[in-house]
């Protein structure tokens, strides 16, 4: 084993642990939806939410079956796919380059923020992201049957990064034609086996939520259509600064890396067209597919290196919470008379305290409680009157919370 492998194995190790000071919290209602989908797994009953995440539920169930605890099998699950990612990126980037640029790569990767988000969401996003790159690597290996089995658990795992496996098609057509079929039997082999489970479970009644899911996605809240947040915002941050390095990437790209950089562009346009910025999750393989195209011509600069790598820590460590904001606000209701009334996470409140909970989206009625009962009110969005608490996430990307108490 030579250097390189050793020392990414050690901060590897260091990264799991610290993930693991974390408890299970959940981020929104559709990280709880997922938890319910291993004990039950009902897409026209949000359990989880279309289009079922049929391979996660299945792992979780596997799981589920020592820890007896959706919550902490989900958490188990997406968490070590979260810090396990890294370490997938440098395998792949060692066979598709070198150790050095691997290591770079992965240094890049680990000390991101972005990794922390999708560790620690219990999402679907690390479950996609871990084995989509370990299919990269299988395939950079020359194991195309067990790449194209990857692939598919990868797809059903985050069925929304559809356009990698598009481009991917695209790109094996005409690069590495002789390993297509062997890819493709494999993928299409397992992607029987899941959605064979999926009829069984939900039967006819997957393909009318499928209609209904994605009419909405595109058409009514799943690309930012009521959100005054801009992608642009969220990218022109200065927790993204790093990547003002990337058009060095454009002047001099190595071939080798020619996938990666396909992968960025079109993801990129993806994410601005058909993903909600208030999400900025949504930017995580971007930021990957950024590190992995950065390590390439940044190489040799080992000053650079290093502050970015020191950057990318420091960032880390300014945020301090360990549980959810929505977590934190539940330990503060003591009163189970008053109403919750929320813009967020009802599904979680309702699972999770005895008061009445309302929807905040039903404009009227909540304005009509506010005014005329004793509640609790939580929104994302800052409140205009003096007195409130503020509950902070635990990473990029996860909103601050507000309580007003009357």
């Amino acid at each position: 084993m030579n250097f390189y492998k050793i020392l990414t194995s050690i901060i590897t190790i260091i990264y799991v642990c610290y993930i693991f000071t974390y408890p299970s919290s959940f981020y929104n209602d559709d990280s709880l939806f997922l938890a319910k989908g291993i004990d039950n797994f009902s897409i026209i009953d949000f359990s989880p939410h279309f289009p079922g995440y049929v391979s996660i539920v299945l792992l979780g169930k596997f799981l589920n079956i020592f820890l007896n605890d959706n919550k902490e099998s989900l958490f188990i699950l997406t968490a070590l796919c979260g810090a396990l990612t890294p370490l997938v990126v440098f395998a792949y980037i060692k066979k598709l380059k070198d150790d050095k640029t691997a290591f770079v790569a992965f240094l890049l990767t680990i000390s991101s923020v972005y990794i922390l988000n999708i560790s620690l969401s219990m999402l679907s996003e690390s479950v996609g992201l871990f084995f989509f790159f370990l299919g990269l690597y299988f395939f950079e290996v020359g194991k195309y049957k067990s790449s194209g089995t990857i692939f598919s658990i990868a797809f059903f795992a985050r069925p929304s990064y559809l356009i990698f496996y598009i481009v991917g098609l695209v790109y094996i057509y005409f690069f590495k034609k002789d390993a297509l079929k062997d890819i493709l039997l494999a993928f299409f082999f397992m992607a029987f086996i899941f959605l064979t489970y999926i009829f069984l479970s939900n039967g006819m009644l997957f393909i009318y939520e499928a209609k209904r899911f994605i009419f909405g996605h595109f058409t009514l809240w799943g690309t930012g259509q009521n959100s005054d947040i801009s992608w642009v915002s969220n990218i022109f941050r200065y927790e993204n600064i790093v990547y003002i390095l990337l058009p060095l990437v454009f002047i001099k790209l190595d071939k080798k890396f020619l996938l990666i950089f396909i992968l960025f562009i079109s993801y990129f346009l993806w994410l601005i067209f058909a993903q909600n910025p208030e999400n900025m999750r949504h930017l995580v393989p971007l930021s990957i597919f950024a590190s992995i195209l950065l390590s390439s011509v940044l190489v040799n600069y080992h000053k650079i290196i290093i502050t970015i790598f020191v950057f990318n820590i420091y960032i880390l460590f300014t945020y301090t919470n360990k549980h959810s904001p929505i977590d934190q606000i539940i330990t503060e209701i003591k009163d189970e008379k008053k109403i919750v009334i929320s813009n967020r996470s009802i599904e979680i409140l309702r699972a999770s305290i005895k008061n009445r909970v309302f929807d905040k989206y039903y404009i009227n009625s909540s304005k009509y409680y506010f005014q005329n009962k004793k509640v609790y009110m939580i929104t994302t969005i800052r409140p205009k009157e003096k007195k409130y608490k503020v509950f902070k996430g635990r990473f990029l990307g996860e909103r601050d919370y507000y309580l007003i108490e009357n």
